[in-house]
């Protein structure tokens, strides 16, 4: 009878996820990467390692959303400083100025404690990706005002560095609002090496931001750049974004052949979230396709309409066939 006993009110299962992330052993995101995927190929099998993560509480939304006007009221306040004493300000004080401010913003995102479950995670990820900003503007006053750099000079010393800071936070941890933060100076530092090399030609420059965007959606599809979602949705839209910067018809070609690329990829992998990416895309290019290839108001519409129907079409099959065989 006492076993029995003791065996009814033994306690609770332990959450150990949740001790790992509170030891600094793995990051928040780790730990609901870790739930979603036993949950769904184990079950109830392994109840304590994927107990319900504990729900957030006042303090934690407080301390969130402190954060979040507390960030804010930093850059306001800056600029306010900066636009009534620009002219005033030396040069050394104006670095100080903004390189203080960015500091401050991503030494807050490490200090923010990891308890505070998924609102330290987002809380994080806007001060690193504010900070991020703020580092491209120090970068930008050093490069004009220091090296005397201008234009797509000054962008091939602030998009490299600017790109660094954001990686190393990136990789510390792997969020989409970081990857966002890398991947824009990616591109700028894309835009500044070939206008560099090519004496200011716009082609060119798109020619490279579609490079590096391909680049980028493929590794994010190999999973090498998480979030591997969002990863390969950027560089989807970076990719048709470059390619209709181009001027020539090559760059109309491009772009309709990267969006078209992007539903094809979309249906493969029975993803709505790439499918909505990929009907951005086709919106972006066919309307300047139709207008390039097929001048009239009649072509232009049939093109927009047909697109449209292709695209509804493919919503429907993916949304009956999403599941069936999970994606990689």
């Amino acid at each position: 009878m006492r076993s029995m006993h003791q065996s009814s009110t033994s306690p609770p299962p332990v959450d150990v996820l949740q001790d790992w992330v509170e030891a600094g052993l793995i990051t928040t995101e780790q730990s609901q990467a870790i739930r979603q995927h036993e949950a769904e190929h184990h079950g109830a099998s392994t109840a304590v390692a994927v107990a319900p993560p504990p729900p957030e509480t006042g303090p934690s939304l407080v301390v969130e959303a402190l954060g979040y006007l507390g960030g804010v009221v930093m850059l306001v306040g800056t600029g306010i400083l900066a636009g009534t004493y620009w002219a005033d300000l030396s040069v050394p004080l104006r670095l100080v100025l903004i390189g203080a401010t960015a500091l401050a913003l991503v030494g807050a995102g490490f200090a923010v404690p990891d308890r505070l479950g998924d609102a330290a995670g987002r809380l994080r990820s806007v001060l690193w990706a504010i900070g991020v900003a703020a580092t491209a503007g120090f970068l930008g006053v050093f490069s004009t005002e220091v090296l005397d750099r201008y234009d797509e000079h000054a962008l091939v010393v602030i998009g490299p560095c600017t790109a660094v800071v954001a990686g190393i936070l990136w990789w510390l941890r792997p969020t989409w609002l970081q990857q966002l933060a890398l991947f824009v100076p990616l591109l700028l530092s894309a835009v500044a090496v070939a206008m560099e090399v090519t004496s200011t030609d716009s082609s060119w420059g798109g020619a490279a931001v579609w490079a590096v965007a391909v680049g980028w959606a493929v590794l994010s599809w190999a999973g090498r750049l998480e979030p591997r979602v969002t990863g390969v949705a950027m560089g989807m839209l970076g990719a048709v974004f470059g390619a209709l910067t181009m001027t020539a018809e090559v760059g109309i070609a491009l772009g309709v052949g990267t969006a078209v690329a992007a539903a094809v990829v979309a249906l493969w992998e029975r993803s709505l979230p790439w499918l909505g990416v990929a009907a951005i895309a086709m919106l972006w290019s066919m309307p300047r396709a139709a207008d390039a290839w097929f001048p009239g108001r009649l072509s232009a519409a049939l093109t927009l309409i047909i697109t449209g129907g292709a695209l509804v079409g493919a919503a429907v099959w993916v949304a009956r066939h999403q599941g069936r065989q999970p994606s990689p």
